[in-house]
């Protein structure tokens, strides 16, 4: 050790700095004699008698002085005769010598050098670097230490070493298989955001590695397939049409489809499937189908391996032992969960029944599997999950939870007791990592939640499951996860710029398209697929609805954020979910909203926007059919369903609050409405949709009757006198004959309409039938109280029957219209032999009428039955004295319209007179 150190201690404590280059020839003739073999002297004393521990190395290196290292390594000037890099050649020989003292290397001084390292190696190939070729080894040696530590990976970085060190492996340096293995190191730690800006590099970078991998027939090439699955791990995002324009995807499928239809190693077939998952991650399941032989019957084997893999590593094992083949089945769990998503595709439907039942079966094995893993892990813990978060068990719950989720979000109708029996563990997990998540300490950490969110919106439609969400507090766990994610969201919009009314006009290429899709948030679908939940729970739990404080502030948030994305063109589908889902909070909340604040109005603009932009006329090409705008129809698939329940929900606010039709009214929508509906020819408007707006209109007049009435008279341009005497005439032509024995229903009823229209409107008859239709059967529907009022009597064991006043198809239609089976026992009419009418008179004022119905019904042994049923005009003091006099004071009266308490209506279609017994 003497020898070594000796030599350096008059050149490091030489203070002239302007000479310091003084003597430097004398110096080195010793160096080559004591200073070169101070490594393997290093290296002989660790190996003989383990002296040299890192405290040694660091006296060493301080004794040697970084100073001295430096200027070696910066010195231009050389002795005569002596090779250019002799003095780098020296300094690296004594710097490698000392990485293994993590103190040294993460120094301040190590990292300096790093430029003049990736320099080197950049410059190997050279002619004057021939006879250096140990210097360029070295410089590997100090390059693999330093990005072993954080700090050295961001100097590393910092200095450009990805294009370097790629471009060395591109073009075949010297040592370019050692650049490779810090590319794969670094890019191993530092995750996906390592080659954002450095596309172009990063694609000469897999072209040339798939390239060594696909030609290579030795061991090595299951370590290339290692090395490829980590870069396609953290590859940036590049757009799917530029990808597939490429080659190597294509040859790197086939040469893995060799593979695993071949007999290989178990480590090998690991690999092969890590690198698989990896590639259909990015290229998609459906990619795969256009290559290869057969590619259907290989992606079938690819599917069946996994499952079959993910079965054999979880059954009969504990979470612990699982762990010990986490990377193969979170690689697994991919193939499992892009195949989840490809058999929701048409391309899938292609393949034969067999095919498919077989592809169903190994996954749904595959499934039972992680649910009985989950379930033990939740026995095991206590139902509890208190492991850190970087713990590798918990990144493994929380795969498996991804791949429940997946799962679930397609096939809710299998193994429901397994499902339920684990949901508490696995909400318990969402809830802890989204506070950890949310508390920001540790970043990338999964977020099982986002990927249970499709599955928790189907679970909510069924009573189990959304009986124990609710008991998990489920819905306060969203709701703050909303406002986490509308957090992120609205900080990203501040930042993007506002699109233009013409966008959908603006042409764009499939790359940009590709972009622009991968740069949208993912708090976008997030708090998309939340509002599918609560509009679940918001249907199917009025009263949790009603009465849960955390609902009560979800509308709140519908009702603040819904006005900023009105005029965003982009984010229709979001907005559609918003104002759909305040529609049905606001319908159990109206009493709060009754004077309609400024905040809850610009709510109400924004949902009508959303509603009415929906269909037009204008942009279909003879204007004479009702399409679907240009602003929805990409989205539609997403928009239809949320459409429709818009506009039902929209008519339940209606009846409760006024403020909101006299908007409606006066906004111009159903004169819009109506217009279009009579422009446009028949056929030319979907069914449904008709229906939807036709409901629409008939809640709005039920709402406001008296200024509907005025718009439909300036729509049909009636007069008043015309509209009343059209209607008189057809109601005496319909009592006298509803029925006609050689017309349908519609076509007697229309022909009706012309008659009564007459000459100058008879061409209205179609339209005006179409809408007397659907306000008789509003009309005549049963619901809200009268509803309630026959469910009840049912319930207490009583018998309740409806009896028509004929057999006509007229009849039966109007029982199946209105739904009347459902709320009867038994419904008469052919049964009715005959009808005997007698009406009472008193003082000369008809004060009651009896009807006695005389029935015969063969089936049940009656040959001759009467009843009678006694009907009073609306007369209610003669009727409050006939009761006065009959009951006196022992009884309770209480009289109810159309089954309201009086003071709630002011034109009841009938009264009920509800009389009550009095206690003795």
């Amino acid at each position: 050790m003497e020898t070594t150190v000796t030599p350096l201690t008059p050149f490091y404590q030489a203070g002239n700095h302007h000479h310091h280059l003084q003597g430097i020839d004398a110096i080195f003739f010793d160096l080559d004699n004591t200073l070169v073999p101070t490594r393997a002297v290093d290296e002989r004393a660790c190996n003989e008698a383990d002296e040299c521990d890192q405290h040694s190395l660091k006296l060493l290196y301080d004794a040697i002085g970084f100073n001295f290292l430096h200027r070696l390594l910066t010195s231009t000037e050389v002795p005569e005769n002596c090779p250019p890099f002799i003095y780098k050649s020296i300094a690296l020989s004594i710097v490698s010598s000392f990485c293994g003292v993590p103190e040294i290397v993460e120094s301040d001084s190590i990292l300096s050098i790093i430029p003049v390292l990736l320099r080197i190696v950049s410059t190997s190939d050279a002619d004057d670097m021939e006879d250096n070729l140990m210097l360029v080894s070295d410089c590997y040696t100090c390059l693999q230490a330093i990005a072993f530590f954080e700090s050295g990976r961001k100097a590393l970085l910092s200095e450009g070493c990805l294009l370097k060190l790629t471009e060395v492996y591109v073009e075949e340096m010297f040592r370019h298989d050692q650049a490779l293995q810090v590319l794969v190191y670094i890019s191993s730690k530092e995750g996906k955001h390592l080659w954002d800006g450095h596309e172009e590099p990063f694609k000469q970078l897999m072209n040339r590695l798939a390239n060594d991998f696909n030609s290579d027939t030795t061991d090595k090439k299951f370590e290339l397939c290692n090395m490829l699955a980590i870069f396609l791990a953290n590859s940036p995002r590049l757009p799917l049409v530029e990808l597939q324009k490429e080659d190597w995807p294509k040859h790197t499928l086939l040469t893995l489809e060799s593979i695993l239809c071949s007999r290989i190693g178990t480590s090998q077939r690991d690999s092969a499937l890590q690198l698989i998952a990896r590639l259909l991650e990015i290229m998609g399941m459906g990619w795969g189908l256009k290559y290869g032989p057969n590619p259907r019957q290989f992606l079938l084997l690819l599917v069946n391996l996994a499952c079959v893999e993910v079965r054999m590593k979880l059954e009969d094992r504990t979470l612990e032992q699982a762990i010990e083949s986490a990377d193969v089945l979170v690689a697994c769990y991919s193939v499992v969960e892009l195949f989840i998503t490809f058999m929701t595709s048409q391309s899938f439907l292609d393949f034969d029944a067999k095919q498919r039942e077989q592809a169903y079966c190994a996954l749904k094995g595959a499934v039972g599997s992680i649910l009985t893993i989950l379930h033990q892990t939740d026995e095991e813990f206590s139902h509890e999950w208190t492991l850190p978060i970087t713990d590798r068990r918990t990144e493994f719950v929380c795969a498996s939870i991804r791949i429940l989720g997946s799962w679930l979000a397609e096939e809710t109708s299998s193994m429901k007791e397994e499902v339920c029996a684990v949901l508490p563990f696995i909400i318990t997990v969402c809830s802890r990592m989204y506070n950890e998540r949310k508390q920001g300490s540790v970043t990338d950490l999964p977020d099982p939640l986002r990927f249970m969110l499709p599955a928790f919106c189907h679970l909510a439609a069924e009573d189990t499951p959304r009986k124990i969400m609710l008991c998990q507090k489920l819905p306060h766990l969203l709701y703050d996860y909303l406002l986490y994610q509308w957090a992120i969201f609205s900080k990203w919009l501040t930042l993007q710029p506002t699109v233009a009314a013409d966008w959908l006009h603006v042409p764009t290429t499939p790359e940009e398209e590709d972009v622009a899709e991968a740069n949208r948030p993912e708090s976008e679908s997030a708090i998309i697929l939340v509002c599918g939940v609560f509009m679940n729970l918001a249907v199917l739990e009025p009263e949790l609805v009603a009465t849960d404080v955390v609902f009560a502030q979800l509308l709140k948030f519908c009702i603040t954020n819904l006005p900023p994305l009105v005029h965003r063109q982009d984010f229709i589908v979001l907005l559609g979910n918003v104002a759909v889902l305040g529609l049905l909070l606001l319908r159990h909340h109206t009493w709060k909203y009754a004077q309609g604040d400024s905040a809850a109005f610009r709510y109400i603009q924004g949902t009508v926007s959303f509603l009415w932009d929906a269909h037009n006329s204008e942009e279909s090409c003879d204007s004479l059919s009702l399409v679907i705008s240009l602003r929805y129809k990409r989205d539609w698939p997403d928009l239809a369903e949320l459409w429709f329940l818009g506009m039902q929900g929209l008519s339940n606010v209606m009846n409760k609050l006024d403020w909101i039709v006299e908007f409606i009214v006066d906004s111009g929508w159903p004169l819009e409405i109506m217009k279009s509906l009579s422009r446009i020819i028949a056929g030319a408007i979907d069914a449904n949709t008709r229906t939807a707006y036709e409901d629409f209109l008939c809640c709005l007049l039920r709402a406001q009757p008296a200024k509907v009435k005025r718009l439909l008279r300036k729509e049909w341009r009636l007069t008043e006198s015309a509209a009343q005497r059209t209607c008189e005439a057809f109601l005496r032509q319909f009592r006298l004959r509803p029925d006609h024995s050689e017309l349908e229903l519609d076509a007697w009823r229309t022909l009706l309409w012309v008659s009564a229209l007459g000459a100058d409107y008879q061409h209205l008859a179609e339209e005006v039938y179409e809408v007397w239709k659907k306000l008789r059967y509003t009309y005549m529907t049963l619901d809200g109280p009268a509803a309630n009022l026959l469910s009840a009597l049912r319930k207490h064991n009583y018998t309740i029957g409806l009896i028509t006043n004929g057999p006509s198809r007229s009849q039966w239609e109007k029982i199946a219209q209105i739904g009347a089976e459902d709320y009867f026992d038994s419904i008469l009419s052919n049964h009715i032999v005959d009808i005997k009418t007698s009406v009472l008179n008193v003082n000369r004022r008809p004060t009651l009428v009896t009807m006695d119905y005389i029935m015969k019904i063969p089936s049940m042994g009656i040959e001759h039955e009467s009843f009678r049923l006694s009907y009073y005009p609306h007369r209610l003091d003669e009727f409050k004295g006939l009761l006065k006099e009959a009951f006196g004071d022992a009884c309770k009266h209480t009289v109810f319209g159309d089954f309201k308490q009086l003071n709630e209506i002011s034109d009841p279609a009938f009264y009920i007179h509800l009389v009550e017994k009095l206690p003795a």
